[in-house]
């Protein structure tokens, strides 16, 4: 069976070497200073070389004196898209783009080597472990690339994995360990080991971790990739935990529509034993550090975390992309400045009440009120929201997608929102709990709802060390129970010698006393509140 395609090759050589030693050559002659451009000028050169007719051998050894420097050029441009604000500027996206086609590049470049290795070539034969493994260390780039800057994996992508698995297989060493450290994780790993991190990376879901988070899961599951496993059939004990696999199919997971082709068991089992001593140990009183699980997190967010990647292993969750669409335009507004005026606040720059004699204290029942009255100026604030489609509506959540090009907004994970289903109902406030691009430049979120109906406040801070008074967008979440909260610019109380809230619309001073942070969002904070008066 043919696991992959690969590029035509000729006699004729358009690369700037041939050979490892004209490409030590040529890599000492290039001004690697600047990042971006060593990246288009490797795409190019890599590119050229996969149609050159050489000798396996002599193509694994190129390849060898250049991959540090795939790696170091790559890792210097990550930053101009890791964690960036979705969709990229076109400058950081034509930088992610360039990094995409480098790895594929790389990959296809040991592809070469590797079907040599499977039609017996002598000569690279006894590297066969390596050079699989070369392969899958490829792939393992292209995809924390794509996470790292928010984008789903193609589906090739998915058919390249399976395939190097398949003829790791055929060959008998995916079992094999290989030192590699370029990849800045361990050691050595096996071929069968990185396969099972790609897809425990995926089981993740990490479109819905902030960067902590995803530096977290990368290191744990670096370390506990060897104790998940891929077996030609499910396991037989009641506490398996495994997930079926069709090396044919371009996705991670097997769909179970139909039977499997060349079906495979992904067995979780170790992975979960691991997550749930790291846990047991930390509810024991042991620290992150003791249990080599970082200091990135506290000991109570590795617990959150752990039990969260637990639930996910144990049920894997389709992406938006493969839920059925409700059809329906909704109105989405970003930013809490771009909220507040679309609720209906008034210009921040205007004066508010001077004193709290002149205003109304408003009691909790005047509150709650207060968060739903209703707003009559729809066609006044209309330009500030974007239209998204509704893909799925479920309660306290929504799956939303924006097509490519239709948009200006762009957006982080767990940013706040602003979302009217129609126009004659009432807004809800959101956050982003879901952030990813699609392959055919579509942005798709998840939002959570957060609890309480919104309105408009003006926050009249007095600012550390010197008491300067400035004036900043917020809202009020209310709620008939009591719990209402309020959102505030980050970092906004931290900066507050005291802060006094105004009512968005008439302006008039609210008698709200912050309590304690809720939560800290990318770009708010919630903070729970008392109502004097």
């Amino acid at each position: 069976m043919t696991w992959f395609s690969l590029p035509s090759i000729q006699a004729e050589n358009k690369s700037a070497f041939f050979d490892s030693d004209s490409a030590a050559v040529w890599l000492a002659g290039q001004p690697q200073a600047n990042a971006p451009a060593m990246l288009a000028e490797l795409v190019t050169q890599i590119q050229a070389f996969n149609c050159y007719d050489t000798a396996p051998r002599d193509r694994f050894k190129t390849l060898e004196v250049l991959r540090k420097t795939f790696f170091a050029v790559s890792g210097e441009c990550q930053r101009r898209f890791e964690n960036k604000p979705l969709p990229l500027l076109p400058a950081d996206q034509a930088v992610l783009d360039a990094a995409l086609q480098l790895w594929r590049a790389c990959a296809v470049a040991y592809l070469h080597c590797l079907s040599a290795c499977l039609e017996g070539d002598p000569s690279i034969a006894p590297y066969s472990a390596r050079v699989a493994h070369r392969v899958l260390s490829c792939l393992r780039m292209e995809q924390m690339n794509c996470y790292l800057a928010g984008t789903e994996l193609a589906g090739d992508f998915w058919r390249n994995l399976h395939a190097v698995l398949a003829s790791a297989e055929q060959l008998g060493v995916a079992r094999e360990p290989v030192e590699d450290r370029l990849l800045g994780e361990t050691s050595e790993s096996t071929l069968s080991g990185q396969y099972c991190m790609v897809l425990l990376l995926h089981l993740a879901r990490p479109f819905t971790l902030s960067r902590a988070q995803f530096a977290a899961v990368n290191r744990w599951f670096a370390r506990w990739r060897e104790q998940a496993a891929v077996l030609s059939g499910p396991e037989e004990s009641p506490k398996s935990r495994c997930l079926a696999l069709d090396l044919s199919q371009d996705q991670p997971l097997h769909d179970k529509l139909g039977g499997a082709r060349v079906g495979r068991w992904l067995s979780v089992k170790g992975v979960l034993r691991k997550m749930r001593e790291r846990v047991e140990l930390l509810a024991a009183g042991e620290s992150p550090e003791s249990l080599k699980l970082g200091s990135g997190l506290s000991s109570e967010a590795c617990v959150e975390l752990l039990n969260t990647l637990s639930e996910n292993l144990k049920n894997p969750k389709k992406t938006t992309a493969d839920l059925p669409g409700e059809g329906s335009s909704i109105a989405l507004v970003a930013g809490l400045e771009t909220i507040y005026r679309f609720l209906g606040g008034t210009r921040l720059k205007e004066s508010v009440a001077p004193s709290s004699s002149f205003a109304s204290r408003l009691s909790h029942e005047q509150i709650a009120l207060f968060g739903h009255v209703a707003r009559d100026t729809w066609e006044n604030t209309e330009k500030l929201a974007e239209q998204w489609q509704l893909m799925r509506l479920k309660p306290g959540e929504l799956q939303l997608t924006r097509p490519a090009g239709s948009g200006s907004v762009r957006l982080v994970l767990r940013s706040l929102l602003a979302i009217q289903l129609s126009q004659n109902v009432n807004c809800s406030l959101a956050l982003v709990s879901s952030l990813h691009m699609r392959c055919d430049g579509s942005l798709c979120i998840t939002a959570s709802l957060l609890p309480g109906a919104p309105a408009p406040l003006l926050a009249e801070l007095r600012e550390k060390p010197a008491g300067k008074i400035s004036r900043h967008p917020a809202c009020l979440l209310s709620q008939e129970n009591g719990d209402s909260s309020v959102c505030l610019p980050v970092g906004l109380q931290a900066r507050a010698l005291s802060i006094r809230f105004y009512e968005g619309r008439e302006q008039s001073l609210l008698g709200l006393r912050l309590l304690g942070l809720i939560e800290r969002g990318g770009d708010y904070e919630r903070w729970s509140i008392a109502v004097d008066g």
